[in-house]
């Protein structure tokens, strides 16, 4: 192509430098040639522009290819290795979701629990469980019952008097961070001292909550040759059980106001029947002089307590439910916000989460006392559940 400009422009620079013009302008013979030139110059244009364009598509197939194999490839590698790991490690995103949902416990409850152990001597401890790093946990526990009352703890301890015939085991309260009184200074304002007689008087704790508490004592006299034995249930008030130890009737407590009949009685106490707070009255308002054990002559009451007594009492789910899922079950207790669910066995607590993850192992387990039973289930939700754990942890020890 060089070499045919070249010869064109020559022949174009022979023409001009030639003899003057003979017409105003170029000749014909060199405008001619002029013009057929352009004309080649145009079509060669307007072919090489479309081949040009060709090429250039026909270059980005090619590159868009190999890019697409080697890239895309590499991609798939990648992938099917990311895929291949979370095979072998955890299960697919969609049912990762689906476990967060349904299966994986969220813990957001504080559960205060009272025990009591019926052995060869009666003893009590008080446990506080709650979530730390999104799992239950025991948190705090130590001796006594320890209940919360008001904004406040207060705790519930044994004390023991003696006289020179006389012997007494009671339960006084007081606030969980002062000292319990002196049994000794106590003792004579509660109980009248006959020298003649003598009297073996035991108590245990059969109910407590953030109000009320339920003691059941046994009393033994030997009077001469003879000697009488008797039980009785009361119910009073936490703070009264710090002084005078007045019991409550039944008809001071209850919603309904209910006056007459069984409701005005004394002998009465809170107790569990199937997952539930119920109350307890005597058959007969006669003491039994048998050797029966202490709650032997009481019959449940079908009425309903008031959260002035139970602040909650809602299970998880019907009796039979549970016992078709824990054969051994004995009690269970679920919390306000359903977010814990608590199994008692034999000599196991087990701890779930909502009603609907009551399969496979439990969350926490902890283990029971022989003859240990829960007298005590108070919830903490909110910002009492962390307060309840700092405090504890001082208190129970």
């Amino acid at each position: 192509m060089k070499r045919i400009d070249s010869e064109f422009e020559a022949e174009l620079n022979r023409g001009l430098s030639s003899a003057p013009l003979g017409n105003r302008g170029f000749s014909d013979e060199l405008r001619r040639r002029i013009e057929e030139r352009m004309d080649e110059k145009s079509t060669c244009a307007k072919s090489w522009f479309p081949l040009a364009g060709s090429f250039l598509s026909l270059s980005v197939v090619i590159v868009s290819v190999i890019l697409f194999f080697f890239v895309g490839q590499q991609q798939t590698e990648t992938a099917l290795e990311e895929l291949s790991g979370i095979q072998a490690n955890e299960p697919l995103s969609a049912l990762s979701v689906a476990a967060t949902d349904d299966d994986t416990p969220s813990f957001t409850s504080g559960l205060l629990i009272g025990l009591r152990t019926d052995d060869k001597d009666t003893s009590y401890r008080t446990l506080y469980i709650a979530p730390r790093k999104e799992r239950p946990a025991l948190i705090a526990q130590g001796s006594g019952i320890l209940v919360p009352y008001k904004r406040d703890f207060w705790k519930i301890e044994p004390l023991h008097y003696e006289t020179v015939t006389d012997r007494y085991e009671f339960f006084l309260s007081h606030p969980a961070a002062q000292r319990a009184g002196e049994a000794r200074t106590i003792g004579p304002g509660l109980f009248r001292d006959n020298p003649n007689e003598k009297v073996i008087h035991t108590e245990k704790i059969l109910f407590a909550a953030n109000e009320y508490v339920s003691i059941g004592q046994t009393e033994e006299l030997l009077a001469g040759n003879s000697s009488t034995s008797s039980t009785q249930v009361w119910t009073t008030t936490i703070p009264n059980l710090a002084t005078k130890r007045k019991p409550v009737l039944l008809s001071e407590v209850l919603d309904a106001k209910l006056t007459g009949g069984e409701y005005a009685t004394q002998d009465w106490f809170v107790a569990r029947s199937q997952g539930r707070w119920v109350a307890m009255t005597a058959y007969s308002s006669a003491i039994s002089n048998s050797k029966a054990q202490l709650t032997d002559n009481y019959r449940q009451l079908d009425v309903q307590l008031p959260k002035s007594v139970i602040n909650h009492d809602e299970p998880c789910c019907t009796w039979s439910d549970i016992g078709t899922r824990f054969p051994g079950a004995i009690d269970t207790f679920s919390s306000p916000d359903k977010d814990m669910t608590v199994v008692s066995t034999d000599g196991l607590l087990l701890v779930f989460g909502s009603p609907s993850q009551l399969t496979g192992e439990p969350a926490l387990s902890i283990k029971l006392k022989a003859k240990e039973t829960i007298v005590m289930a108070q919830w903490a939700t909110d910002h009492y559940v962390e307060e309840w754990a700092q405090k504890t942890a001082e208190l129970l020890r």
